[in-house]
């Protein structure tokens, strides 16, 4: 998105500068005749400020500002709900540490089913389970576990996304 800025003020907004003054380069001219156009006519590319992750947050496009001279699309951000809120008719929203903790509990259960067979196998036939194998499921329940200890301990939504983005699920032997 681009904008003219003239004065100290946005005066115009557009996607594209061929959009602002129905301008197109020359055919021929390269970069530089295009960038000498933009300086010439006021023309500076609008920034994005603050957009947090809209899985963690709702977020909501706001007013184009000028900052520093430079247009900046602002954006408001609210965090979503942590816990579980059960209306007054008995309906449950699933707040972020559950839906978190379910997401958890799928990848591990996702990752042990691939070796569920050997535990199946010792169990009907007593055949034992490989150490790496047995190695690598106590891991992944491990990881899990770590995961919805951090995740309940949470204090906000930045600090979920953290545990988040710091899975540590084990490599398959």
């Amino acid at each position: 998105m681009f904008a003219i800025v003239k004065d100290g003020a946005i005066q115009q907004v557009a996607p594209s500068v061929q959009r602002l003054f129905s301008y197109t380069v020359p055919e021929g001219a390269g970069f530089s005749s295009m960038l000498e156009f933009m300086v010439k006519k006021n023309v500076v590319e609008v920034v994005n400020a603050e957009r947090k992750n809209e899985e963690y947050y709702f977020v909501t496009p706001g007013d184009l500002t000028l900052v520093g001279g430079t247009p900046t699309q602002q954006y408001t951000n609210n965090a979503k709900e942590m816990g579980d809120k059960t209306d007054e008719d008995g309906i449950t929203s699933y707040g972020l540490k559950t839906s978190k903790t379910a997401q958890v509990k799928g990848i591990a259960n996702s990752l042990l089913t691939k070796t569920d067979w050997v535990v199946i196998r010792k169990a009907e036939r007593d055949v034992d389970i490989p150490s790496a194998t047995a190695t690598y499921r106590a891991a992944v329940i491990t990881e899990c576990a770590r995961l919805e200890a951090a995740i309940a301990g949470a204090a906000d939504v930045d600090a979920l996304a953290v545990v988040m983005g710091a899975q540590n699920w084990p490599k398959e032997s």
